[in-house]
C-alpha cells in the first residue's frame, strides 16, 4: 500500500489531482475502479507488485465496502496523507467543544445548544427550517452514506482529514476551522 501510495503521491498531494488519477484509473467512466482496472494500473507502475493475489490484496485494502469497487472516496480516504498532531488535536477539541452533552456524537440537538446565539438572529424561520437546515449541515460530515443526522467521532474527523488534506499550512487549517464554527482552538 505505501509503495503505491507514495508513487501517486510523488507528483502531487492535492485532492483535485487524485480525483483526476482516479478518472484516469477508471477506464470505464463509471465511478468506480474495478479490479481489472486496479490490476492493470498496478503492473503499469512497475511497483513490483504482479502477483494477482498480491493485488487482490492490496485491491480488497482500497475496497472498505466490500463491493468489489473501489469508489472515489475510498480512493481518496486510503491516499490522503495522515493529519499530524497539531491538527488532529484541533479537530478533536472542535468537536468536543461542539459535542455538548459528551456523549460522544454530534446532533442538532448539540449544534442548537452550541450555537444558540447565532441561531436567534434567524428566529424569522421556523424551529422546523432550522432543525432541517442543521440536518442538512450534520449529512455533509457523513462519511458513510447513512446521512442519519448524526455524526460520530470518526466521521468527523474523517471528514476534517478530507480537508486537511487539501490544505498545507497547519495555521491555515486552524484558521478554516475556526471560521466554519466559530470556535476559537
Amino acid at each position: 500500500m505505501e509503495s503505491f501510495r507514495q508513487r501517486l503521491l510523488e507528483s502531487t498531494t492535492k485532492q483535485s489531482d487524485l480525483i483526476e488519477i482516479f478518472s484516469a484509473i477508471d477506464q470505464d467512466h463509471s465511478g468506480r475502479i474495478t479490479f481489472e482496472e486496479f490490476r492493470q494500473t498496478i503492473k503499469s507502475l512497475k511497483l513490483g507488485i504482479n502477483n494477482d493475489e498480491d493485488i487482490k490484496t492490496l485491491f480488497h485494502q482500497f475496497d472498505t465496502t466490500n463491493n468489489g469497487q473501489i469508489d472515489l472516496d475510498e480512493f481518496l480516504k486510503q491516499l490522503r496523507p495522515p493529519m499530524n498532531e497539531r491538527r488532529q488535536r484541533a479537530v478533536l477539541n472542535l468537536f468536543n467543544s461542539i459535542d455538548v452533552n459528551k456523549d460522544g456524537q454530534l446532533t442538532t440537538s448539540d449544534l442548537k445548544t452550541k450555537y444558540a446565539t447565532q441561531l436567534k438572529s434567524t428566529k424569522k424561520k421556523s424551529d422546523q427550517a432550522i432543525d432541517h437546515a442543521l440536518q442538512n449541515f450534520l449529512n455533509k460530515f457523513d462519511t458513510r452514506g447513512k446521512e442519519d443526522g448524526i455524526i460520530d467521532k470518526e466521521e468527523f474527523v474523517g471528514f476534517c482529514s478530507m480537508l486537511s488534506a487539501t490544505i498545507k499550512d497547519d495555521i491555515y487549517f486552524e484558521y478554516i476551522l475556526r471560521t466554519l464554527f466559530n470556535f476559537h482552538l
